[in-house]
């Protein structure tokens, strides 16, 4: 146990190592005359608040409404839908970062709410026989 060799703890030792490859001069250079923590030549990165947001043109509103209105009358009844759920979402996105949600939220509440009443009335009108 005596002829054991000790052990180095770290891989600090391997600092000066560079297994064959070496390190092109304003590299090494840059290297031994930077000072710790990087402090020398530090650049400061300035970011600049979007000044407007983009309009929507003027028949955005009504045409994505189109679109979503038509989306959702297909989900109710079953059929594929023309647009992709993709730009259905982005569309929602849209209008919901132009301050138009309450709008969207009123129409898309209306139309399930006659959805709801049209498919109550065939329930009521069915008869139910009772043993």
């Amino acid at each position: 146990m005596a002829d054991e060799t000790p052990r180095k703890g770290n891989f600090s030792a391997l600092v000066g190592h560079t297994n064959g490859l070496t390190k092109p001069a304003s590299l090494a250079a840059a290297a031994v005359t930077s000072k710790p923590g990087g402090g020398g030549g530090s650049k400061k990165l300035v970011i600049k608040n979007f000044r407007d947001r983009p309009k929507l043109p003027d028949n955005y509103t009504q045409d994505t409404w189109q679109k979503l209105h038509e989306a959702v009358k297909a989900i109710q009844s079953s059929t594929s839908i023309r647009y992709n759920l993709e730009e259905l979402y982005q569309a929602v996105e849209n209008l919901c970062s132009h301050k138009v949600s309450p709008t969207l939220y009123k129409q898309l509440r209306q139309v399930c709410e006659d959805h709801v009443q049209a498919q109550i009335l065939q329930f009521r009108e069915y008869p139910f026989i009772v043993s």
